[in-house]
């Protein structure tokens, strides 16, 4: 053979090896296959510790929000805030002054003689500096009666706000080592020596553990409607009997009223601990909260443990923020709605509001289409779920919440944590008010991109900043592989195994037939051992159970936006550039300690599989990519899942 055509012929060859391993890279782990260039090539900066397309379409509103503070402080028409801000950057009278905004407070439980001291001191503590000292109270609608609003009796929160996971879950014990040591680093900044605060970490710590092996749980805690427990005043003070629960809740302002309380033995346990015996213990523990809590607004010392500490977890080595930006987050923090409205004024155009409207009904009307059918639900439960679809509520950016910064009322000579204190007192003033209403509030602000549906009044909720997600000039699959896929995604979880438990008004309610109900507890322990099955790193596989109602949402939103594609009769060409817009969208860097952290307690799987889990279980992607029994991303038919 002529030695030209030999070396064309070896091309050829070259070429098609080279496309075919290219095309088996993309059927063995398609997340990987469209996302290798970034993969491989981005480096986090030294204070990052996860990138994302939503990480960094956040900066970018971030870059927003902080120009429309700035502008505000140059401004000078809300003194409030610019009070805030003066005593935000006065740092060195903070350094000066130390711990002194605080003293009278821990003075009155230094000096507690007895029990009965250390509870009245204790409660007046808690009240003022808004510390979940005896309970952790939310007020929020009545689940089974929304035009309400009642209060929730939540679990108490632990050294820096940890949960009873990081005391008795063995995959939690290296985090609860570290918070240990911060909280023994407060102490010797507080002034104890080295032995002392040991000693003092460790006798809390036990106690911690002991309330934690009479509480619940993370994973006790998944099931929303677990959270409906109805007591009544006397059955409180039965659980509380160390505590006069007619003072304690004068003290707050609360008159008669429903409560209803999510872990009944996390409170008798600390009721226990309520006795003259405890009451070194208690002191320490009550101050141990304040120092956890108001670091953040003293002296640098103070605050520099908890930024320690925050990096620690996250896996940086990140200096700490500028005087500037600092005061931006706090100052975001209280004037919330303040900015949120200017953001959405700027921000939220017409074109991409009535975009997003449009693509919410079409992806609504096609769930109430395709629930017909569905072969495993009855008629009877199919119009209750078509009912509920007919009303859900559709929220493009923020519904005002009541904007109670305008009842600050800040002075000038205050240090930064008097005025904090004061701002506390106003919110929890306004918090108390709204059990005289049955108003819902926004979960999510304006400047966060991120969206959600809220089973308590049956509602999709899009703040401005989730709209960076999508542009409005792109191809339409690719918007339908994006914003699309978020918005079905949300809509889904009006039908995960929380948001089904809810009816179309937002009242729990049990709409389903008893059959159906049970081919939906079969579906949903499919789905849950069809994620266990995946391995993330080095042995440690999803927890199927905990990402079990995000798993179903993702499952639903691909679904979805794939029928929708198919019954518009989308090219392969269209359907390519929808699956891929999907997968970038969701491509994410992490460093190995925040990955390890999601593992424990994100309920979302980790990004790669939010990608490659669902389209494994997606016959038009099978299609789209010729996916075949010799491929990774293959799952034969009989364990492929869907829900909905």
């Amino acid at each position: 053979m002529n030695k030209k055509y030999i070396i064309i012929l070896l091309l050829i060859i070259i070429i098609l090896s080279s496309k075919s391993l290219s095309n088996n890279e993309l059927k063995d782990d398609y997340y990987n296959y469209i996302n290798k260039d970034i993969l491989t090539k981005h480096k986090l900066k030294d204070n990052e510790y996860t990138w994302s397309i939503f990480s960094s379409m956040q900066e970018k509103v971030d870059k927003r929000r902080d120009t429309i503070i700035n502008n505000l402080i140059s401004n000078k028409n809300n003194s409030n805030l610019n009070i805030l801000y003066s005593s935000i950057m006065n740092t060195s009278i903070r350094d000066k002054e130390g711990l002194t905004p605080l003293k009278k407070y821990i003075n009155k439980i230094d000096n507690s003689t007895n029990i009965e001291e250390y509870i009245n001191n204790a409660i007046e503590i808690e009240n003022t500096l808004n510390i979940d000292i005896f309970t952790n109270i939310h007020i929020d609608n009545d689940y089974k009666n929304t035009s309400k609003n009642i209060i929730y009796l939540y679990p108490i929160t632990m050294d820096f706000g940890a949960n009873a996971d990081y005391y008795i879950n063995p995959d939690y014990m290296s985090y609860k080592a570290l918070i240990k040591q911060y909280g023994i680093k407060l102490l010797k900044e507080y002034g104890y020596d080295k032995k002392k605060s040991r000693e003092i970490s460790n006798n809390i710590t036990n106690m911690y553990i002991d309330i934690s092996n009479n509480s619940k749980l993370s994973k006790d805690l998944e099931d929303i409607s677990s959270y409906y427990n109805i007591i009544t005043k006397e059955e409180l003070q039965n659980i509380y009997t160390n505590l006069n629960i007619n003072n304690y809740l004068n003290s707050k302002n609360i008159k008669e009223t429903k409560f209803s309380i999510i872990d009944i033995n996390n409170y008798k346990t600390i009721n226990k601990y309520l006795t003259n015996n405890n009451l070194s213990l208690l002191k320490e523990y009550t101050k141990l909260k304040i120092l956890e809590n108001y670091s953040p607004y003293l002296s640098e010392n103070y605050s520099n443990i908890i930024y320690e500490l925050n990096n620690k977890l996250s896996g940086i080595n990140k200096s700490k923020d500028t005087k500037e930006d600092i005061a931006n987050k706090i100052i975001y923090n209280y004037f919330t709605n303040d900015i949120d409205k200017q953001y959405k004024d700027k921000y939220l155009t017409k074109e991409e509001y009535k975009y997003i409207e449009n693509m919410i009904k079409e992806i609504i009307n096609y769930y109430y289409n395709d629930i017909d059918n569905l072969d495993w639900l009855s008629n009877k439960t199919k119009e209750k779920a078509k009912t509920k679809l007919k009303n859900i509520k559709i929220n493009i950016g923020m519904q005002d919440n009541n904007n109670y910064s305008k009842y600050y009322n800040l002075k000038e000579n205050n240090s930064l944590t008097e005025n904090i204190i004061s701002i506390g007192n106003t919110i929890n003033n306004y918090e108390i008010s709204k059990l005289n209403s049955n108003k819902i509030e926004v979960e999510i602000p304006e400047t966060t991109v991120n969206a959600y549906y809220n089973p308590k009044d049956n509602s999709i909720n899009f703040p401005t900043a989730s709209l960076t997600l999508f542009d409005i000039n792109n191809n339409y699959y690719e918007n339908l592989g994006t914003i699309g896929m978020i918005i079905a995604h949300e809509i889904t979880h009006a039908f995960d195994s929380n948001g089904s438990k809810f009816d179309e008004k937002g009242n729990i309610s049990n709409w389903w037939t008893n059959k159906d109900l049970n081919n939906y507890k079969k579906i949903q322990k499919k789905v849950i051992n069809y994620y266990n099955k995946y391995e993330v790193i080095n042995g440690i596989h999803i927890n199927g159970r905990r990402t079990v109602n995000e798993n179903i949402a993702d499952l639903g939103a691909i679904s979805c936006i794939s029928n929708i594609a198919s019954s518009k009769h989308a090219t392969n060409n269209e359907l390519k550039k929808m699956y891929t817009s999907l997968a970038k969208m969701w491509v994410t860097i992490s460093t190995p300690e925040y990955e390890s952290m999601l593992l424990l307690q994100d309920t979302h799987s980790p990004n790669k599989y939010r990608v490659n889990a669902p389209l494994s279980s997606t016959e038009l992607f099978y299609k789209t990519y010729n996916i075949n029994i010799l491929n990774k991303m293959y799952i034969p038919k009989k364990d492929r899942v869907k829900v909905w």
